[in-house]
């Protein structure tokens, strides 16, 4: 459970930070994560204490628009 809201239990669908790189996402990521999860695709999966999910992958825009509406239109 979120204990910030406790109808919540996915994390946000995109970062409100951008990077410069994937390599600076993915140490966000693991930093965030409080150890190293993101895969040598960038992709990541994790829960947090407070039992927030967070799935998804750290994506330019190009990549982003590709698998997100390859995914939608199906």
């Amino acid at each position: 459970m979120n204990i910030m809201d406790p109808t919540k239990i996915y994390g946000p669908d995109i970062s409100e930070r951008t990077f410069q790189n994937h390599d600076e996402c993915a140490l966000f990521v693991n930093y965030i994560a409080k150890k190293p999860i993101v895969n040598d695709k960038y992709e990541f999966a994790f829960g947090t204490p407070d039992g927030t999910l967070f799935r998804g992958g750290c994506y330019n825009a190009e990549e982003y628009e590709k698998i997100f509406r390859k995914r939608d239109s199906t």
